[in-house]
């Protein structure tokens, strides 16, 4: 299914989950008096007529009048327990997968914070989804780069002006202090933010969703900057430029781990 974000927002307001379908709406085009949002509600309303989605039948009752399939699909994702989100710093659109029931997700990208697109897939689809989603090419690497940093040292990263700082509170080798050099420049053409992969579990639609695990990582026309976490005593941050095949490994991972979520 394809709809705008009021057009969700309205869905998901007549499924009984009004809390969800504001933060739904206000993504979209901020806060609004509520005269303002009766008129897009009700002009919503027509779209979703148009769309076959409304159920006159069910209206004339006095019942939600929405068609059933409509108000599962909406139950569905609105409870969904676990979330893979995927931040794509190049584009203007989300990938988001949600959990349905034992094998069965929900791909969900949302453009522009405007238009949602949703199907139904496999858990093991999503590593060929997720991997589709970047397109990265399978450019390899001329050689090995990595480095190590401290918790420290990596956050500070976030900030162009704190380079020397970063370089003054680490101990480089030489081939080291090449590989961060090149993973600066990287991340330079990249606006100075990583991407991430987070894998987050929502307890229950009244609070916030827990971060479970998260993967964050920089495409380079060289291949993939990988972050991972070691047992490091003083610079447990590991950063190391991935091939294409190590990359699908990593996604294939996601995979494993979303096949041992629970319902």
């Amino acid at each position: 299914m394809t709809c705008t974000s009021a057009e969700l927002a309205l869905l998901v307001t007549l499924s009984g989950y009004p809390g969800v379908a504001k933060g739904i709406a206000e993504a979209s085009v901020g806060e609004k008096r509520q005269k303002e949002w009766e008129a897009i509600m009700e002009v919503t309303t027509h779209q979703l007529i148009l769309k076959q989605l409304w159920d006159d039948e069910k209206e004339s009752k006095g019942e939600i009048p929405l068609k059933d399939e409509i108000q599962q699909f909406i139950q569905r994702y609105v409870e969904s327990k676990w979330m893979i989100r995927c931040s794509n710093k190049g584009q203007s659109n989300i990938l988001m997968l949600h959990h349905i029931e034992n094998d069965t997700w929900m791909s969900h990208i949302i453009d522009r914070d405007i238009i949602h697109e949703f199907a139904y897939t496999k858990v093991a689809d999503i590593p060929s989804i997720i991997r589709n989603y970047y397109s990265f090419t399978e450019e390899g690497i001329e050689r090995a780069q990595m480095f190590y940093l401290s918790d420290q040292a990596f956050d500070l990263l976030s900030e162009h002006q704190n380079i020397k700082k970063v370089r003054k509170i680490s101990s480089f080798s030489p081939e080291e202090e090449q590989s961060f050099q090149l993973f600066l420049d990287d991340l330079e053409s990249q606006g100075w933010s990583l991407y991430n992969i987070s894998m987050f579990y929502n307890p229950s639609i009244e609070r916030d969703p827990i971060l479970e695990n998260i993967v964050f990582f920089l495409p380079s026309r060289r291949g993939i900057w990988v972050v991972e976490y070691t047992d490091h005593p003083t610079a447990p941050v590991k950063i190391e430029l991935n091939t294409y095949e190590q990359w699908c490994d990593l996604l294939n991972g996601i995979g494993y781990e979303a096949s041992g979520v629970n319902s």
